[in-house]
């Protein structure tokens, strides 16, 4: 019989969901909105608790954790889907927001249909060589700082930042212990994209964070000079001035992972 071959089909829409960075307002992430908005996605910012203008930053009354930011986006997750139960939903995380994104693929109801992680990391000081000297000290002085201030303050990394969360991210800092599981045990499929330029990752620190993902789930890219447009940078917040190289790589892997082709004609078999 003779086989012929079908043209691809497209997948169901997509809602891209950014999750920013620890401290980084949503207004940061508006050229990323329009380069995805150009690649054919719907586009929404989950904005980092008390960082918005109008929402409680954090104080001695006003405290969250880790889990309570997995929390918030796990509702925006729910809340893509509530319309329409065919919309996929892509995670677009940015440092912080891409351990979150890690925190809420598992248990799968909460899972994203995929995550891209950009300047993800487990940042343990033993993945920095002499650099994790002082980001172990700065990790020690998080619990007495945060204990007497009710926060950890404006002036210090990532700052404003509830207690909480910055004590658990001093944990991790120097125990290696993330706050999700890194154990192989995620198989939403994920983009990993790792700044050239970023000073705050490093590979070993990248690659822990990797490791909380199935190998074959993961896909890996390095956003280095060869791909920064002019004018551009790789640096762990620059990245975001001039984000259309990093928006195209992100919708050409989605596009891999969810255009559909039909099986020919006397086959059972569907690539997706």
């Amino acid at each position: 019989m003779t086989r012929i071959e079908s043209d691809p089909v497209s997948a169901p829409h997509t809602t891209v969901l950014v999750a920013p960075a620890m401290g980084v307002p949503a207004r940061v992430y508006r050229r990323l909105t329009e380069a995805l908005t150009t690649s054919g996605f719907d586009v929404e910012i989950v904005p980092r608790r008390g960082i918005e203008e109008g929402s409680e930053p954090p104080s001695r009354r006003s405290d969250w954790s880790y889990a309570d930011e997995a929390a918030d986006l796990a509702d925006a997750v729910a809340a893509a889907r509530a319309d329409d139960t065919e919309t996929r939903v892509l995670v677009v995380g940015h440092s912080l927001g891409a351990q979150l994104a890690a925190m809420v693929a598992v248990p799968a109801e909460h899972a994203p249909d995929g995550i891209v992680a950009i300047g993800a990391s487990v940042p343990h000081f033993r993945h920095y060589g002499l650099r994790g000297v002082p980001l172990a000290a700065l990790a020690a002085s998080v619990a007495p700082v945060a204990g007497i201030a009710g926060r950890w303050p404006r002036g210090g990394f990532g700052g404003p930042t509830p207690r909480t969360l910055m004590r658990e991210w001093a944990r991790m800092v120097l125990t290696g212990r993330a706050p999700f599981a890194l154990d192989s045990r995620i198989v939403v499929p994920a983009l990993s994209i790792r700044l050239h330029d970023d000073e705050l990752v490093t590979d070993r620190a990248a690659s822990a964070f990797d490791a909380a993902f199935a190998p074959e789930a993961i896909t890996h890219w390095r956003y280095d000079d060869a791909h920064c447009p002019p004018g551009g940078s790789t640096t762990h917040i620059g990245w975001v001035r001039t984000p259309d190289t990093v928006a195209h790589r992100i919708a050409d892997w989605w596009d891999s992972h969810t255009t559909i082709t039909p099986a020919p004609i006397g086959s059972d078999a569907v690539r997706r």
